[in-house]
């Protein structure tokens, strides 16, 4: 059966879906949002005028115009003719990208996560992805040898890249976090495990400063994090043991690992809670019936396959069996909105 012309469009569109991110990406490392941020709050640029802060003497303007004016066509940026030459174009920031896209000064950039997830290393498990159906394989094992977090801690360059990352997520999430539970009020000790760099224990430590806080993750993370008044930070295992605390909280880490994994560091966490001690998960909570799921969902889920080892995206039924076969019930579910993704925050106590 012959395709419409629509099809075909959309087709194309699929085989050339890699390009607006990896172009994204060019500008950034050219740093052409701050460079019109720096110009001003409304700054509106011309070719030249942002070619000049390149760090080049021989900017090849015919490419940086063709990259920015595919990036304004995709909403980043606002082109504006102002002659009949095309050289004639100022370059302004759209709202979205003065939010996510200017690294300097900006707590909410997501700068880091762009060129985390565009790394060459963790590009890499992406071709791998098919061998993942064809036999019982982790896609990061497969490209590099080993997984992730083994990675990481002999590459000190790719271990900074994904927790700067991963920090940057904090921060945008942590607000939303503090705004929507408040189970961390009565809290006098809490461990966050597999917290990297301390990022959301400082949120939570700021707005409830009687918390001692336990900033745990694997060494060569935790040697990476900043001292602040009430972290302690501590190394080592999940999968050995957990300090002990009032209250333990994950955000976005099980998500990470397969159901046997989550279990042992879950058992782990009833050996550390005192009796009836809290477990406080920040986790994407899916819809139960996968053709309600987003876009951003599967997306995620995909994402899991690529560079986690066995982890999934789970619903709310996975989490409750899995915290119910560690020895925890589940007391609190609460949705946290203005986020992309479905995290919710689940409460279970020690049984």
């Amino acid at each position: 059966m012959a395709m419409g012309a629509s099809e075909v469009h959309q087709t194309v569109e699929n085989i050339y879906s890699f390009v607006p991110t990896l172009v994204l990406k060019s500008a950034i490392l050219l740093n052409i949002p701050d460079i019109i941020a720096n110009a001003g709050p409304n700054a509106s640029l011309t070719l030249a005028q942002i070619a000049e802060k390149l760090p080049t003497e021989t900017p090849n303007l015919h490419s940086l115009s063709r990259i920015l004016k595919y990036l304004s066509f995709r909403g980043i940026f606002v082109q504006t003719q102002t002659g009949e030459n095309p050289s004639d174009a100022r370059y302004s920031l759209t709202d979205s990208a003065k939010s996510f896209y200017v690294r300097e000064n900006n707590p909410t950039s997501l700068v880091p996560l762009l060129l985390m997830l565009t790394h060459p290393v963790l590009m890499a498990p992406w071709h791998h992805l098919h061998e993942c159906v064809l036999q019982d394989c982790h896609a990061f094992e497969k490209a590099h040898g080993k997984d992730l977090w083994a990675y990481e801690e002999d590459d000190p360059a790719v271990n900074e890249v994904f927790n700067n990352s991963m920090s940057t997520i904090t921060n945008l999430i942590m607000g939303k976090i503090l705004r929507c539970y408040d189970g961390f009020k009565d809290v006098k000790t809490l461990v966050d495990v597999g917290g990297g760099k301390g990022t959301a224990l400082a949120h939570i430590v700021k707005a409830y400063p009687h918390i001692h806080g336990i900033n745990f993750d694997l060494p060569h993370v935790v040697q990476t994090a900043p001292s602040v008044p009430g972290i302690e930070n501590v190394g080592g295992s999940m999968f050995d043991s957990i300090p002990s605390a009032d209250a333990i909280f994950f955000k976005n880490v099980l998500t990470d690992w397969d159901d046997e994994s989550c279990i042992k560091i879950l058992q782990n966490c009833h050996k550390a809670l005192p009796k009836s001690g809290r477990l406080i998960l920040a986790e994407i909570m899916t819809a139960e019936d996968s053709n309600s799921y987003e876009s951003i969902e599967i997306v995620f889920d995909l994402v899991m396959i690529a560079l986690a080892n066995g982890g999934k995206e789970r619903s709310k039924q996975e989490w409750t069996k899995l915290l119910q076969i560690s020895d925890f019930s589940v007391v609190k579910i609460v949705a946290l909105s203005g986020l992309p993704s479905k995290i919710k925050i689940i409460e279970a106590i020690k049984v």
